[in-house]
């Protein structure tokens, strides 16, 4: 951990869902590999 960094974050989505429908689908696993290729390709 380097200084500022929060050992745990709460993220409530209730109000973003009720005014626009958003609802996240993407698991975490899936999200950090869509990052990866992303950067990896970013890189090239």
């Amino acid at each position: 951990m380097q200084l500022g960094d929060v050992q745990a974050t709460y993220a409530d989505i209730n109000d973003l869902k009720a005014v626009t429908g958003f609802q996240p689908s993407t698991s975490i696993d899936e999200g950090l590999k869509k990052f990866v290729d992303w950067y990896m390709a970013y890189l090239k």
